[in-house]
């Protein structure tokens, strides 16, 4: 052991050794020379892959660390000496690719890990590499994480693929369309096609002649007066193959550029259904029976495109690539871990980073709805002082009603209201129809929130001023994905999942949620729930 405390100091002047033992990565110093004896290895180290430094200083490198790689079973030529080799031989660092390697755990069994490893060739007086520096990470769950979120691109690929649905970017000051898979499948565009680049007059070329005009006005129109776009045409393919399409999109400026993204369903099989329906009805005296079966038949194609236009209108503004990697990747440029960026790129960072957020967020309610129908949407009751909940949630939601100028009331009871709940999924139902309220009340008006016992039951209300609700549309406001058309319905945005949500979990709970309601005088939720002790 003395001979390698000897190189080491050799090696790293001064007394480098204590500073060397505390860094918080891991560092393993070994000869340069076969067989690659180990001079010294740092605790993070021994910490990493289980070693003792004992069990590891003065052995060689692959006699501690044999390579198990795939490669070397089958060929015998091992993948770890020929970096080394190249690290020697160019006396240069190098960081080489992500690879397997597996190691035991303290109860002996091999666990499946993967490592990013840095090589640093040290040279002596003369230029001759004399030592290795071997810098290693951890990243199992950076790939274990790269692989589900590649696993639910592809899923959601695949998903609208099934569903006929390609997605488009015009690019309206450069006159450039991005398209996806599905949309160049549509089209027929080839590869070759694809690289020398599309512009709008390619897609309108395609449109039936008939309905071209009119596809022509409307887009105009979506971009002059900036409504969303929505057109059922014709287009005819290459081969004289005609299909009908639904598209749909809306304006948007980025950066000072107009950019025009939408989504586009091919429906003929619909059209041509619809067609069969009408074609039943003109020979309902020949044959009612057969008529009645169409109509029923017609019944289901309105329910399945409704819903396909619900998905549509969802993959148009809501489902993307999955964010949580975009988040972690931004959060990380965010905090330095990329070098030091401008102010103007994090401002810019800023408002990626809080977009990437609220997709996120839709992707959740998402889930949870999903959940919410198998299920699997489970409550984990503890007790909670209701009031304390309240007031949080009002004091996160005052920036939004101050933003919009609302007049705003809060009506607590002094003393505690106890109810067995599960704090995080009841403060989403909360919170749900607070930002119904503010979202749906203009510029100016009021809301208040007020919580009180009633009898053995709790009762919580949010009133608000805001357009109000008909009564005919009292039945649609707890279905998923159920939007009310009204003058503020375009500018809230929303996914429709949020009041439906709001009742699975009040009724999971042992409540329930309660409407009132006058059009253009305003809207009250009640949301009634049993205290503790019952």
């Amino acid at each position: 052991m003395l001979q390698y405390d000897a190189v080491l100091d050799s090696a790293l002047a001064f007394d480098y050794w204590k500073l060397f033992q505390d860094l918080p990565d891991s560092y393993l110093l070994f000869e340069a020379a076969e067989p690659h004896r180990i001079v010294e290895v740092n605790r993070a180290g021994e910490r990493l892959v289980a070693v003792s430094r004992k069990e590891t200083v003065g052995r060689p490198l692959f006699e501690v660390f044999p390579d198990m790689s795939q490669k070397f079973k089958e060929t015998g030529m091992s993948e770890l000496k020929r970096r080394i080799g190249e690290v020697i031989e160019s006396h240069r660092p190098k960081q080489f690719e992500v690879t397997r390697y597996d190691i035991k755990d303290a109860d002996g069994v091999l666990q499946v890990r993967y490592w990013r490893t840095n090589y640093v060739p040290l040279l002596d007086e003369e230029k001759v590499v004399q030592y290795v520096l071997m810098a290693t990470r951890d990243v199992t769950e950076e790939v274990r994480a790269a692989r589900r979120a590649a696993g639910m691109e592809d899923r959601l690929e695949a998903a609208l693929a099934v569903g006929k649905v390609g997605s488009w970017l015009w690019d309206i000051t450069e006159n450039t369309i991005t398209s996806d898979k599905n949309l160049a499948k549509l089209f027929r565009l080839t590869k070759k096609r694809l690289a020398q680049g599309l512009k709008i007059e390619d897609f309108e070329q395609a449109v039936h002649p008939e309905d071209r005009e009119r596809v022509h006005l409307a887009t105009q129109r979506s971009i002059v007066e900036r409504v969303p776009f929505e057109e059922e045409y014709r287009i005819n393919l290459g081969d004289g193959t005609q299909r009908w399409v639904l598209a749909r999109a809306k304006l948007e400026e980025h950066d000072g550029k107009l950019l025009f993204p939408g989504v586009i369903v091919d429906i003929t099989e619909r059209r041509d259904l619809q067609a069969q329906v009408e074609l039943a009805h003109r020979q309902d005296q020949l044959n009612r029976r057969a008529a009645k079966a169409l109509q029923r038949r017609n019944k289901e194609l309105e329910a399945i495109g409704r819903s396909k236009d619900e998905f549509v209108a969802l993959a148009s503004h809501q489902l993307r690539t999955p964010a949580t990697a975009v988040k972690q990747y931004l959060g990380m440029v965010l905090q330095g871990y990329a070098g030091e960026i401008t102010d103007l790129q994090l401002d810019m960072l800023d408002k990626a980073f809080e977009s990437n957020e609220r997709q996120i967020q839709i992707i959740n309610q998402i889930l949870n709805a999903a959940r919410a129908d198998t299920g699997r949407l489970v409550m984990n009751p503890a007790s909670v002082d209701l009031r304390t909940l309240v007031k949080n949630v009002w004091s996160d939601m005052r920036p939004s009603f101050e933003q919009r100028g609302h007049r705003t009331a809060i009506n607590l009871p002094r003393l505690p209201v106890l109810a067995a709940a599960d704090q995080g999924y009841l403060r989403m139902a909360i919170e749900n129809v607070l930002n119904n309220a503010c979202v749906y009340t203009p510029d100016g008006g009021s809301i208040s929130l007020k919580l009180q016992r009633t009898g053995n039951h709790c009762r919580l209300t949010v009133t608000d001023s805001g357009v109000g609700i008909k009564k005919t549309d009292f039945s649609k406001l707890f279905a998923k994905f159920s939007r009310i058309h009204n003058p503020l319905s375009v500018q809230a945005g929303g996914s429709g999942i949020g009041l439906y949500l709001t009742s699975e979990i009040v009724r999971l709970h042992g409540g329930k949620v309660t409407v009132e309601s006058r059009l253009r005088k305003g809207t009250t939720f009640a949301i009634s729930l049993p205290l503790a002790h019952n």
